[in-house]
C-alpha cells in the first residue's frame, strides 16, 4: 500500500508505476510545486465594509409603529362598538376590523363561553398593538413595505378563518 499521508504538493505528484492517491488513478495532475497561500493578505485601508445605520431607527422613532398600533386600537374600539347596530353590513365590517377577536368566540374551537368572552375582549384590546410590535421588531430586517404586506396578509388569514368557520 502507497503512502498516502505526505503533504498536499507531493500527493499530486505522480508516485512510481504512474499513479497517484487520488480517487481514479488514471487522471494525470499537475506535477509542478505549487505554493500555497496560507497567509492572509494584508489588508489594505480603503477595503473595510463600513457598517451604516438605517436612518431614523434612532430611540423612540423606530418604535413608530407600536405607536401607531396603540393610537389605531383607541380608534378601532370606539368603531367597533359602532359596527354592531349598523345590522348585517356593520357585522360584516366588524369580521374585517376585527378577525382574531371573534374568532376566539367561535364555538368550533371548543373554549367555554366566559374563556371565549374573556379573551375576544383581551384580543380586541391586543391585536392592533400586537400588530404594531410584530411591525417594530420585523422592520430591523426587512422594508416597510414587506412589513405592512405581512400584517396585511396576517390580518387577512384571520379573517379568512373566521369567514370559513362561520359558514
Amino acid at each position: 500500500m502507497r503512502n498516502c499521508s505526505r503533504d498536499v504538493i507531493t500527493k499530486v505528484r505522480l508516485y512510481d508505476g504512474g499513479q497517484d492517491c487520488a480517487i481514479s488513478p488514471a487522471v494525470r495532475r499537475y506535477a509542478r510545486t505549487m505554493s500555497s497561500q496560507t497567509l492572509p493578505r494584508p489588508k489594505r485601508a480603503g477595503t473595510r465594509k463600513r457598517r451604516t445605520k438605517k436612518s431614523g431607527a434612532d430611540g423612540w422613532l423606530a418604535w413608530w409603529p407600536l405607536l401607531a398600533g396603540i393610537a389605531i386600537t383607541f380608534a378601532a374600539v370606539k368603531t367597533a362598538e359602532i359596527l354592531p347596530l349598523m345590522g348585517a353590513a356593520g357585522l360584516f365590517k366588524l369580521r374585517l376590523l376585527y378577525p382574531y377577536a371573534l374568532l376566539l368566540k367561535q364555538p368550533q374551537l371548543g373554549l367555554s363561553e366566559q374563556t371565549s368572552d374573556s379573551w375576544s375582549q383581551i384580543m380586541l384590546y391586543a391585536q392592533w398593538v400586537l400588530y404594531g410590535l410584530y411591525a417594530t421588531v420585523t422592520m430591523k430586517w426587512l422594508p416597510l413595505w414587506k412589513v405592512l404586506m405581512q400584517v396585511a396578509v396576517i390580518h387577512l388569514l384571520g379573517f379568512s378563518v373566521l369567514w370559513l368557520l362561520a359558514r
